[in-house]
């Protein structure tokens, strides 16, 4: 739609959307806060009655202007809305500055038709980070949808060819739901992205057919179960020889509720963005499936402190039903050294994969941090680019959250020369002792395995499947039972992640005997069964010189019982002992070999060798 001047065009960078899955309707104020209105999902319309008022400057409906100019040469921006009836529309925009919100009245208008038709505002020249619009009926109204858009120079309109690669593995349905998903809402269009957008699925478990995944620009790749990093990377792999050529790649993972309009929004942000800023990952925020409102992390950061290490949101847990949160969330946050974009939602350019290669061969966990710390990545954030996803707590898995994670992080470490001067063994200390203390031995099993695995070298991940090394070990995860077959009696689920005040005594034995595991008298032995949580969460009065206790998963109502074993103990603390040995004597020798094997492993012959594609 042409401007005045012959290069200025008019450029839809977002869409009104309403909640029409049913998930959707458990966060409805992330789409419009006030009265509920009347929402016909299957026609997705608003109807209001008289004197409603809905408030679109929300998570998923503001439009974030203040991003859109930093990140994109745009201006003039201006609100298309499509209505019948009569009602108020009243434009605001919303900043935050520390604690104080300040709200800007930027205009109103009545709008009056009988018949749908198109209402259009031009919003005055802001830097606000949220901006928007109330309305409110003063008769009937119906508010059909909207967009908003900006005016652009055709010069600053970037080519853009989006590859959207996802990972399966035996989780039909949730990837035929958003393929097709995928394919009604985006491909099937007559607009810009619905030719320029290809799905790669990368089908891990072997189960999906071409019927199951196909359509225009739609491709199923059957692969070797190589977890994340090869179905990841068989992903890369296809975009950059794609026809026509991948210019970014949006990994995401299949066990999610996506929302089309955040890919949609992806692509309009890389046709307009800076080239200042072409090379950064756009990184798409986690909101819980669970708990859809909040959100989990859209930024992540590697925390190493002394003892402890941990993967954490840069911005925190926010409620975006809040405004506040909103806000909280569209702030420019210093720059870490140690941030990561993580692969439920990330998008990346494929130069960037030209330059710095494919992932590591380290099938799941680990990842994509070591991904975006080696390729030095800026990422970009923005409101409404999301999906859902369940957390990770209710998922705590002892293979990938104590074997994988803690074989893999010093495996980054010495390829990628990331996280440098770290030492991660007072960390897998802490852990080990964690679950020593708690008479979880499997899960101390499965450290002293990711120690004695990284001691072997480079070779071991480059010719042994990953399928192999990690499902091989899923015996040692915990056996849960439904607790009324372990004939616990009561159990109380709240209790299971409170402690009691800790005693200076108890601490003393806990720290001498390990829980009673070495020279303890049994008198000292205290009688009783407690509950404590089945993840890493520790309780140290709970569980002090207990010989039994009960591990609980309050999500399920399953658990199982963790008896003390003296002998065990003895014979995983030699094992323990021998691996850091080793380790010890032999680091800067180990570090070297993933070193000089790095740019081999990450390279596409590599990988088509260890997935078995040489022949295509």
């Amino acid at each position: 739609m042409a401007k005045a001047t012959a290069n200025i065009v008019e450029y839809k960078i977002q869409s009104i959307v309403f909640p029409v899955e049913d998930k959707h309707l458990q966060c409805r104020r992330l789409f419009y806060r006030g009265d509920h209105a009347i929402l016909d999902r299957d026609n997705r319309i608003l109807k209001m009655g008289y004197a409603q008022r809905c408030d679109f400057v929300t998570y998923l409906n503001a439009c974030s202007y203040q991003k859109w100019q930093r990140y994109a040469n745009v201006k003039n921006l201006t609100l298309h809305l499509e209505m019948s009836g009569k009602a108020e529309l009243d434009f605001i925009g919303y900043s935050k500055k520390a604690l104080t919100v300040t709200r800007r009245d930027m205009g109103s208008a009545v709008f009056e038709s009988k018949d749908k038709k198109e209402f259009v505002y031009e919003f005055p020249e802001n830097d606000e980070q949220m901006v928007g619009f109330e309305v409110t009926a003063l008769e009937k109204t119906t508010i059909y949808g909207g967009y908003y858009t900006v005016e652009v120079d055709k010069n600053d309109i970037n080519d853009v060819v989006l590859s959207l690669a996802t990972t399966t593995c035996k989780k039909e349905e949730f990837i035929k739901k958003n393929v097709s998903l995928l394919s009604d809402e985006l491909l099937k269009g007559d607009d810009d992205i619905a030719q320029n957008l290809y799905v790669h699925v990368v089908d891990n478990g072997q189960t999906l057919t071409d019927k199951d995944i196909n359509g225009k620009h739609i491709y199923l790749h059957r692969n070797i179960n190589a977890g994340g990093s090869g179905g990841f990377a068989r992903g890369m792999m296809e975009s950059l020889h794609q026809k026509p050529a991948a210019t970014h790649v949006l990994l995401m993972d299949d066990d999610v509720l996506v929302l089309p309009e955040s890919i949609r929004r992806t692509y309009n942000l890389l046709r307009l963005i800076k080239p200042e800023y072409k090379d950064c990952f756009i990184s798409g925020a986690m909101l819980y499936y669970e708990n859809p409102s909040f959100q989990h992390e859209d930024i992540g950061t590697v925390d190493v402190n002394g003892y402890d290490c941990r993967f954490k949101a840069l911005k925190g847990i926010f409620n975006h039903q809040e405004l506040t949160d909103n806000l909280e969330n569209e702030r420019l946050y210093p720059y870490s050294k140690n941030s990561y974009a993580a692969w439920w939602y990330c998008c990346v350019p494929i130069n960037t994969i030209k330059k710095n290669g494919l992932p590591l061969p380290i099938f799941i966990r680990v990842d994509d941090m070591e991904y975006a710390l080696r390729c030095k990545a800026r990422m970009i954030t923005m409101n409404g680019i999301c999906v859902w996803h369940m957390g990770f707590v209710t998922k705590y898995n002892g293979v990938f959250d104590r074997y994988q994670q803690l074989r893999n992080l010093p495996i980054a470490q010495s390829t990628s020369k990331i996280l440098k001067g770290l030492d991660f063994m007072p960390a897998i200390y802490h852990y080990f002792r964690i679950e020593m203390l708690r008479f979880n031995y499997n899960c101390a099993e499965l450290i002293i395995d990711a120690i004695e695995d990284y001691n072997k070298g480079p070779s071991l991940i480059m010719d042994t499947p990953g399928e192999k090394l990690t499902i091989g070990k899923m015996y040692l995860n915990d056996k849960m039972k439904p607790l009324s077959e372990l004939n616990a009696g009561e159990v109380s689920y709240q209790d299971c992640y409170i402690d009691e005040p800790r005693k200076l005594k108890d601490r003393i034995i806990m720290k001498l005997t390990w829980n009673g595991q070495r020279f303890t008298p049994k008198f000292m032995d205290r009688p009783g069964l407690v509950p404590i949580t089945f993840d890493p969460n520790m309780q140290p009065q709970k569980i002090t010189l207990k010989t039994k206790l009960l591990a609980v998963n309050p999500y399920d109502r399953t658990g199982v019982y963790r008896i003390r074993d003296k002998k065990k103990f003895r014979e995983l603390m030699k094992r323990y002992k021998k691996a850091v040995r080793y380790y010890k004597h032999h680091k800067e020798e180990l570090c070297n070999e993933y070193r000089n094997a790095f740019k081999t492993m990450t390279s596409e012959k590599f990988w088509k060798k260890y997935l078995g594609l040489e022949d295509k």
